[in-house]
């Protein structure tokens, strides 16, 4: 976790010294030492071999860490004729190296090429858990030879494929489809069925033999890609497409501001009503871990029937020892229970003393005590909460007052951009723009769905808040790949101006992309 690796001592820039070996090694074994450690590298048995080494040169044992090899996994996962050097993986995954070479920029990207890796190892075979992934890597390589009916079947329209992001569907004999997948680029990824001479997996051999034609849908973005995907294996349920064929209910937070005295709640869909909902979350047991944290920690009411505030109502016994401030018997008025209630939406944030702060604190005591199996559990709930808290400003973090306006650029070929607007969470507009594209259009969308029928209640689909997940995380992934800008607390000038800065700042090859008619823009208010 290179997050980790950012806390360890180093010397000042200065003295141009890397940091010393009695310094890092520590550290280096407190991460190895930890519950579920596996150590990961790009040709993992050369990289482990100084790791060791350095290890017994300060004294310390050895420790028993599974080593994962990107690799043996390329070589079972990607082409044969594809190298599997870094720099190559890394371009054939579209992956920027900062500091290539340096032991940063190349950790970094080892990571991205893992997380490539693990989707194509669950969709291609099936492969979910780490120690299938572990066995998997030093499984011999079964060659399934390349289905020449099948290339024959299909090799007049392989030259019309665009290099675009996209879905693709395969279809058999009957025209009915068998698999839908996404791309970062639909001509090499439909390619890449097509020009290896051998496959690794039985089950993409096996599919192989059953097409008969292929279809696909250009999409501006990766992410477009993703959503699309998501909705058509769903729609579809092809046979050769193993995950993610049914939505999934997700777990909420909600804090009802509709009610007098709220109270933090698990709950498993959102109305559009003004209640503040803050997820998705991966899993009901970490939902329910942050609520009895918010029990624990502010004086909000525990009781389930919430009874009618008098003072003569007796204090619960949470009152007396301090875990609530008992507004049933009107020992707090409306305003002060409100303030604890701030206390609670900004303790459910990325920001300053937020949930994640506060864990992060916690994991670096235990560890400290040499606690790592307990550090590591909360180290894993980090980095579920940063899906869901983590953004590039502090605003607030509920599913409601989600509202921003995310900027990712598209073709470099066509100079486009792809706008995806969101409210309240909500995806409700995606909008294609080129180099020819009037801003004024732009700004109408924006008008229509921000300042028109702002206090409108919106409904919220099991598909809605699928969607909202995929957003969530595909923006925590991808931090740098575009821009957002958020909506609230500006008035109509400063929203057009600001957003028309960002689709200007996207650059393609040192040239900003051009929208005509960018001064002609009349603000209004």
């Amino acid at each position: 976790d290179h997050r980790d690796l950012h806390s360890f001592p180093t010397r000042r820039s200065s003295d141009l010294l890397a940091p010393d070996l009695e310094d890092i090694i520590p550290e280096v074994n407190k991460l190895l030492i930890k519950p579920d450690t596996v150590f990961v590298g790009h040709n993992a048995s050369f990289d482990w071999s100084f790791v060791n080494s350095s290890l017994e040169l300060i004294g310390y044992e050895t420790p028993k860490v599974p080593r994962l090899c990107t690799i043996k996994l390329a070589r079972r996962l990607l082409e044969k004729k594809l190298k599997k050097n870094l720099g190559s993986l890394s371009s054939y995954f579209y992956i920027n190296i900062n500091n290539r070479h340096r032991a940063t920029g190349d950790a970094l990207a080892t990571a991205q090429v893992l997380i490539e890796l693990l989707e194509i190892a669950e969709q291609d075979h099936n492969i979910t858990t780490i120690d299938e992934l572990l066995s998997f890597q030093n499984r011999p390589i079964k060659n399934y030879k390349r289905q020449t009916a099948s290339f024959k079947r299909v090799e007049p329209i392989l030259s019309e494929i665009p290099k675009e992001p996209g879905v693709y569907y395969f279809t058999d004999k009957d025209d009915e489809i068998i698999y839908v997948g996404k791309a970062k680029s639909l001509k090499e990824r439909i390619m890449s069925y097509f020009n290896s001479d051998f496959f690794t997996s039985r089950k993409i051999s096996d599919m192989l033999k059953k097409i008969h034609n292929l279809k696909w849908e250009v999409t501006g973005t990766e992410l477009a890609a993703l959503l699309l995907e998501s909705k058509e294996i769903k729609r579809l349920k092809p046979p050769y497409n193993t995950v993610s064929k049914i939505y999934r209910q997700y777990p909420f937070i909600k804090i009802d501001t509709c009610q007098l005295f709220p109270k933090a709640e698990l709950v498993y869909s959102l109305n559009g009503n003004n209640a503040e909902y803050y997820g998705p979350f991966r899993s009901a047991f970490l939902a329910d871990e942050i609520i009895q944290t918010i029990d624990k920690q502010f004086k909000l009411r525990k009781c389930e029937k919430f009874p009618n505030p008098k003072a003569d109502n007796r204090p619960c016994f949470y009152h007396h020892i301090e875990k609530c401030s008992s507004p049933c018997s009107l020992a707090v008025d409306k305003n002060g229970y409100e303030l604890e209630i701030n206390k609670v939406k900004h303790f459910l944030t990325g920001y300053s003393n937020g949930i994640i702060e506060q864990l992060e604190k916690k994991m670096n005591q235990l560890a400290e005590q040499l606690d790592f199996e307990r550090a590591e559990l909360i180290k894993n709930k980090i980095a579920d909460l940063r899906k869901i808290f983590e953004r590039k400003k502090e605003v607030p973090t509920s599913v409601n007052r989600n509202n921003l306006i995310l900027i990712l650029p598209a073709s470099s070929t066509e100079k486009t951009v792809e706008l995806f607007f969101i409210k309240k969470g909500k995806l409700v507009f995606q909008y294609l723009i080129g180099r020819k594209a009037m801003l004024q259009d732009i700004f109408k969308q924006v008008d229509k769905y921000y300042f028109s029928d702002s206090q409108e209640k919106i409904n919220y689909s099991i598909e809605d808040v699928d969607e909202l997940k995929i957003i969530c995380y595909w923006i925590y992934r991808n931090k740098d790949k575009g821009l957002c800008v958020y909506t609230d607390g500006k008035n109509k000038q400063e929203l057009f101006s600001e957003l028309e800065d960002s689709i200007r700042s996207i650059n393609y090859e040192d040239t900003s992309i051009i929208i005509e008619e960018f001064n002609e823009v009349i603000y209004t208010d």
